[in-house]
């Protein structure tokens, strides 16, 4: 399937906008998330694509053309040339300004090569990451701490930076060093590790180099080395070894929740209920303030038929607008309205301290129990905050599902006209998502043209005009800009996927759509939507039983409208209807209005 959530190349709204506040509805999918951990920030900034088209209350689309750069802000004069490194990091501004991120990152890099400063190879470090382009960030990560051989954020940086490359052996010497630098703290800096490794996917040179530090540093007995041990194991899918390592750890430090938490979400994996719902218990007894674990205890709760408790769970967390916002959410997703209610007027009533976190979660509530006014209501509060793009966007979204989309792209152009490079990025995005959404396909692609003549290089922006190319039936176009992607990042899995999909959905070239989402899975092997497109492309080669094995992962992983559809089709191909009837119905659960649903219902004939 062509959209991706969780990455920066999310393409439907609609898709996020559900991701983003429901709870797993089976103990399978606990295991992906910590559940309601992301932001509404996070979801709102990775928009999609849509068009722009003429309407009453907006500039036409030369004058928005025009009003995006009539109250930009003039870059500042360059400096001397004779200050090389003055004269770079001007050009890197002046370039990141633009868009252009990875020529930024390199004229950063060459400034900081220069400079003792390590605020320059920090920065430097930065605008590598941002640009994704990790050969940079490792080299102007290495910069950072050849100046700075003390600042830990230097050597995590440039450990998770050396990982996403593949650069094992350097990334260890990293580690040793931090390890090295932490050893008076709790278990000698160990707690560390399994966040930093979380860019490692490499699992035999993961656990080669955990061998090699432990050994080093005299830690096999460490309760934390034992977990990165399983969290790596676990990435190979072996969740019983994985089991096995935690459960070491455990047997080190019976009283640490992080252990207790992970091995109740290897429990999960493996349908071990009762042995689930006790770790968690466990981690929330010794951590009862840490308000993932509480909701991922509360769910399980509730999936054994223990509504109260699970509720008794969220109650002990401490009274902040976000915890609210976490109650609301779950009161919802198990059907107790009158209490999800009960608990979003109190946003009007409790004396919180912070009157934006009031408005902004108060927003998300409002959302998520579909009252769309109140959401823009509270959204207007946050004018001039750290939320304001946030709020700008999820105002324009519900206006336009609110039938408002003139007022909606109003509000875009609005934000626009503030002449901050990202916000004039970001909401050229949505506004050409909002349009497609509203079947304006041609606007979209033609507000994203507008788009990429400001932004060239722009990620995004290009994979974006590519899905909607697709959705014009112009595959040549759509081809043309993930490859130009690819060009510049080989192992971007979203570009691989979508190319491989589309060239497996709309063409004929199936072993070259096999080959590209085969490279985007060994990326990104727990996305659904590339195990989904791996199931596709089994089905349109004929391999009946791999496609339904890699579609029933899928969903399993994600309640998907599009990816169920897909698992009915190779059920009614192998002549199990009836299943393949169940399954679209339970689709039409999941989403009513899928177009790939629609589409395949009406390709053979069923009606439900």
């Amino acid at each position: 399937m062509l959209w991706l959530h969780g990455h920066d190349y999310s393409f439907m709204i609609r898709q996020r906008r559900k991701s983003r506040v429901s709870l797993p509805l089976s103990l399978a999918l606990l295991s992906a998330v910590l559940l309601l951990a992301e932001t509404a920030g996070a979801q709102a900034v990775n928009p999609g694509k849509d068009p722009a088209s003429e309407h009453s209350d907006s500039p036409a689309d030369g004058e928005v053309a025009e009003d995006l750069l009539s109250d930009e802000p003039q870059p500042a004069p360059p400096p001397d040339p004779s200050d090389e490194v003055a004269y770079r990091i001007w050009s890197a501004e002046l370039l990141g300004g633009e868009g252009q991120l990875e020529k930024a990152a390199s004229e950063y890099l060459g400034a900081a090569l220069m400079s003792e400063d390590p605020e320059v190879a920090e920065r430097a470090t930065e605008a590598a990451i941002s640009a994704q382009s990790w050969q940079v960030a490792s080299m102007a990560a290495d910069r950072w701490v050849q100046l700075a051989p003390d600042s830990l954020r230097a050597r995590e940086t440039a450990t998770r930076a050396l990982l996403v490359g593949g650069d094992y052996v350097r990334a260890e010497l990293q580690l040793l060093a931090i390890l090295t630098q932490t050893e008076a703290e709790a278990w000698g800096g160990w707690t560390r590790l399994p966040q930093l490794l979380v860019p490692a996917r490499n699992v035999e040179r993961t656990l080669e180099l955990l061998d090699h530090l432990a050994e080093e540093r005299g830690a096999t007995g460490n309760p934390y080395f034992h977990y990165s041990r399983s969290r790596a194991i676990a990435r190979s899918g072996d969740f019983e070894a994985a089991q096995g390592a935690v459960n070491t750890a455990l047997e080190l430090a019976p009283d640490e929740a992080p252990l207790h938490a992970w091995a109740g979400r290897l429990a999960i994996n493996q349908r071990q209920e009762e042995a689930a719902i006790g770790h968690y218990r466990q981690a929330w007894q010794l951590d009862p303030a840490n308000r993932s674990r509480a909701m991922t205890y509360a769910e399980l709760l509730r999936q054994a038929g223990l509504p109260d408790d699970a509720n008794d769970v969220l109650k002990s967390l401490p009274e902040t607008p976000e915890n609210r916002f976490a109650r609301v959410a779950f009161a919802t997703e198990s059907g107790n309205r009158t209490l999800a209610v009960d608990l979003y007027e109190g946003f009007r009533d409790f004396p919180y301290s912070d009157d934006v976190e009031r408005a902004f979660h108060a927003a998300r509530s409002a959302e998520v129990l579909e009252l769309k006014e109140d959401a823009i209501g509270w959204y207007q509060q946050l004018e001039g905050s750290q939320h304001n793009l946030i709020a700008v966007v999820r105002s324009a979204v519900l206006l336009s599902e609110l039938g408002r989309l003139d007022e909606a792209r109003s509000l875009m152009v609005a934000a626009r006209n503030s002449g901050k490079v990202d916000v004039q990025l970001e909401t050229t995005l949505v506004e050409a998502q909002l349009l497609a959404e509203a079947n304006q396909p041609e606007a979209a692609f033609a507000m994203l043209e507008k788009g990429l003549a400001q932004f060239p290089d722009d990620t995004r922006l290009l994979y974006t005009r590519a899905l909607i190319a697709v959705q014009l039936d112009r595959i040549g176009a759509a081809e043309t800009d993930l490859r130009a992607i690819l060009a510049r990042e080989p192992a971007n899995a979203a570009a691989l996927n979508a190319l491989g999909y589309t060239l497996a959905d709309r063409t004929d070239r199936y072993e070259e759509a096999e080959q590209l989402i085969r490279q985007a899975f060994e990326i990104e092997p727990e996305d659904p939507a590339i195990i989904d497109s791996m199931g596709w492309v089994a089905f349109r080669q004929g391999r009946l039983d791999e496609a339904e094995r890699f579609l029933r992962q899928a969903l399993l992983r994600q309640r998907n409208a599009e990816i169920a559809a897909h698992l009915g089709e190779v059920l009614w191909a192998q002549g199990r209807e009836d299943e393949a009837r169940r399954i679209w119905n339970e689709a039409l659960r999941i989403d009513p209005s899928d177009k790939v649903l629609l589409e395949t219902l009406e390709r053979f004939g069923v009606e439900l």
